[in-house]
């Protein structure tokens, strides 16, 4: 950690399990490379891709505190006064390099942190911004149940003292503020701030494979619809061999789906890539099947480069794809609806062309994260106490 602190510093915090690279990891990246010219950006994390990513572009990192005990639902929730005791831990981990650093502006964007962190910014007097990647509409169920869900109501009582909370479509705010009493005060201090991600089109070449190629990057799990995938790619392979498959990413069922697309040699497993992009670029469609989506990095980034994408019609993606026009959307689950999808823009190439060129053009008016970021966020950091 070496920081200049000629301009205000910012942290920004994220925490994931270690499978986990998608859009909510790349975030603050994202965000620390755009606002540096107002910031002197420092991301903490204890995400090992996280830390290289961002290492990587230039981005001053330091090493967090993380427990990847994640689950305290259920029979788990007996277990609370251990998680009380790792709050009080991760509390003064924070206070003791909160008191060091003096940040102007903590944005917190994973659970555990939500609560720790939020509690040591405010006593040195930082502004809290969090952004919610799809994960307080889980986090806050129950509220309203007294029994149930305690880490979840230690959750939404830390977030009082948040300045703001963004979170990333219209989809997930109806689904966090449906779990919020009627007169929380919380309402007035939620936003909705798209995702986008920065335009770096012209840093790649294009060219397509020989092979048609389908491509997804994703974490394996069975809700990015990963099974769906394999399961209607098999399916068109045996129709038009001269395909492919190209999945990026691994996760916790990569061995089962390895099993499941052992007699299909055009799938292939790519796992964690620093730098998927070069795969979309050279890809003819992108897939995102996905069982339920906040705002999907992965699409935002599809449509900057320029490629017609088929995805679940689900959760906020609605809100970026407009269907037949920007790209096609399904019903998720439905590995023949994703099928059908694929012959058809298989065979008409019109169409992928069309669908390409008005998901571009959508990116370009609506999901550059530049302007996102220096005309949202940089705003509320600097006014979110006035």
């Amino acid at each position: 950690m070496n920081l200049e602190m000629h301009k205000p510093l910012i942290l920004l915090i994220r925490n994931a399990q270690p499978y986990d690279f998608g859009g909510g990891e790349r975030f603050p990246v994202f965000v620390a490379k755009i606002v540096d010219y107002a910031y002197e950006p420092l991301i903490i994390s204890r995400s090992n891709k996280l830390l290289e990513y961002a290492t990587g572009v230039g981005i001053p990192t330091l090493r967090g505190l993380w427990w990847q005990k994640q689950s305290w639902s259920g029979v788990n929730v007996i277990l609370f006064p251990m998680y009380v005791m790792w709050q009080l831990i991760l509390f003064t981990w924070y206070l003791y390099i909160f008191v060091r650093l003096r940040p102007r502006v903590v944005h917190i964007q994973s659970k555990d942190d939500f609560i720790a962190a939020t509690y040591a910014a405010r006593l040195v007097g930082a502004t809290v911004i969090w952004t919610d990647h799809a994960d307080l509409k889980h986090i806050w169920q129950n509220l309203r149940i007294w029994y149930k869900n305690p880490i979840g109501k230690w959750v939404y009582l830390a977030a009082q003292y948040a300045h703001h909370i963004t979170v990333i479509s219209k989809s997930e705010y109806n689904e966090v503020t449906k779990h919020l009493p009627a007169d929380s005060s919380l309402r007035s201090r939620i936003i909705i701030i798209n995702n986008g991600c920065v335009d770096v089109y012209e840093k790649y070449t294009h060219k397509l494979q020989e092979s048609f190629t389908f491509c997804s990057t994703n974490r394996l799990v069975t809700d990015k619809g990963v099974g769906e995938m394999i399961t209607a790619f098999k399916q068109f392979y045996s129709r038009h061999p001269n395909s492919q498959l190209q999945l990026i990413g691994n996760g916790p069922e990569d061995a089962h789906f390895k099993k499941l697309a052992k007699d299909c040699p055009a799938i292939h497993f790519l796992g964690y890539q620093q730098d998927p992009l070069k795969f979309v670029a050279n890809s003819h469609v992108l897939l995102q099947p996905t069982y339920h989506e906040g705002f999907s990095i992965s699409i935002l980034e599809a449509m900057m480069m320029k490629k017609p994408i088929i995805a679940a019609a689900v959760g906020g993606i609605p809100e970026m794809i407009d269907d037949n026009t920007s790209g096609l959307l399904i019903p998720s689950k439905d590995s023949e609806a994703l099928l059908t999808a694929m012959e058809r823009l298989y065979k008409d190439r019109e169409i992928r062309e069309k669908l390409a060129t008005n998901a571009r053009k959508r990116y370009l008016a609506d999901f550059q994260f530049d302007q996102i970021v220096k005309e949202r966020f940089i705003p509320l950091y600097e006014n979110a106490r006035h």
